[in-house]
């Protein structure tokens, strides 16, 4: 169970570092900013093709596609680390997000069987243990800048312990995958009828769409939000970056509190609530304490919502764990362009705009939430004991 949850942790610590490394590494290979912009996009987007993992997973070894996938991240972040050719670091940041990709939606689906019942629980762990991460990987980072080593240096470093977390989930007994829920006349599988059932279930999209609602209120969303307060607010660039560690800071408490045992089950309808306020809270912020407070509740709502959907993913189709969440990827993918969108209301419209775009997507998802039933995590359960017997 450990070597699962721990596959967040890994994972977030070490896909800082491109983003983290941007301007050093583009001074050292002189790379122009639209040069280095296509490294940071190709990282994410590589996803669309990676969710082949996930539905590999339901019917193939999960620990040796787990655990490929991260010596296979590991490769890629040690060639990061000796690229001194642009083409060399395309291949580097491509085999890292694909290989990124198998060896996390492995993991996931391994742990919707050792977890069982207490899925959301262990989805909330190991989103504690990826938060923690995001504070690693700057601390990395910083630490190898700061003592002279270099950013080339956060590279080894990463890679070698990818490679030895790789070698521990290949030493792991993961759970193999059960029997095929869909089979021929014959009684072998039949993943493209599988694929295609998931694609055809509603559930499966509307929960694609949420979570590309919960996916906007990420990165980007700080940034346009710090952008904001300096603009608009008036506050020191100092004061409103504090608004970024801030929202981290709300997501870490958040999955701190998710991962106790005695708690009650998250619903969406919650966090969806906080959320609007969080938002809310940065657009009239008359203070920036109460920006701050703001943006503490956005990411605590992102990653509590994060949480509850994620469950409920992996667990809506028993024995399809991993087709549905590559498919709810997929969907959710739409988030990418809510950023360049904002950007364009920024330029035409003003800043301002921007939040209030960001304040109608929030109000959005808690109207959906709100009126319509989630599936809930719990509702499989039956299910997942059905498919394990």
């Amino acid at each position: 169970m450990v070597s699962l949850l721990a596959a967040g942790f890994a994972d977030e610590t070490v896909a800082f570092l491109p983003f983290g490394a941007l301007e050093p590494l583009r001074r050292d290979l002189d790379l122009s900013y639209t040069r280095a912009a296509v490294l940071l996009g190709l990282y994410p987007g590589i996803g669309l093709v990676g969710g082949v993992f996930g539905v590999l997973a339901d019917r193939h070894s999960r620990r040796i596609i787990a655990a490929g996938g991260a010596l296979g991240y590991a490769a890629g972040l040690l060639l990061f680390a000796a690229g001194a050719e642009y083409w060399t670091l395309v291949a580097a940041i491509a085999l890292m997000g694909f290989a990124g990709d198998a060896m996390v939606r492995a993991t996931d689906v391994a742990l919707v069987d050792v977890a069982g019942d207490r899925i959301e629980l262990a989805v909330a762990r190991a989103t504690l243990l990826g938060a923690i991460g995001d504070l690693a990987g700057p601390a990395l980072l910083a630490a190898c800048l700061a003592t002279g080593l270099g950013w080339r240096a956060a590279f080894v470093i990463a890679g070698l312990g990818m490679a030895g977390y790789g070698l521990l989930l290949a030493s792991q007994p993961l759970p193999a995958p059960s029997r095929p829920a869909r089979a021929g006349p014959d009684g072998e599988a039949r993943p493209r009828g599988d694929l295609v059932a998931v694609v055809r279930d509603r559930r499966v999209l509307r929960l694609g769409l949420l979570s590309a609602l919960v996916d906007v209120f990420d990165e980007p969303f700080l940034a346009f939000a710090i952008a904001y307060l300096i603009a608009t607010r008036g506050q020191p660039a100092e004061i409103a970056a504090l608004t970024a560690g801030m929202g981290l800071a709300g997501g870490v408490v958040a999955a701190a509190w998710a991962s106790r045992v005695e708690r009650r089950e998250i619903t969406v309808r919650a966090p969806a609530t906080l959320l609007v306020g969080g938002v809310g809270a940065i657009v009239l912020a008359a203070h920036p304490l109460v920006a701050a407070l703001g943006a503490a509740g956005v990411g605590a709502a992102v990653s509590l919502a994060w949480i509850s959907l994620e469950a409920r993913v992996l667990t809506l189709r028993p024995g399809q764990a991993g087709t549905t969440s590559a498919v709810v990827s997929a969907v959710a993918q739409v988030a990418v362009l809510v950023p360049l969108v904002a950007g364009v209301v920024a330029d035409h419209a003003g800043i301002t705009a921007v939040l209030l775009v960001y304040l109608a997507l929030a109000v959005a998802f808690a109207v959906v939430n709100w009126r319509d039933r989630v599936p809930r995590a719990g509702d499989a359960a039956e299910g997942l004991r059905a498919a394990r017997r």
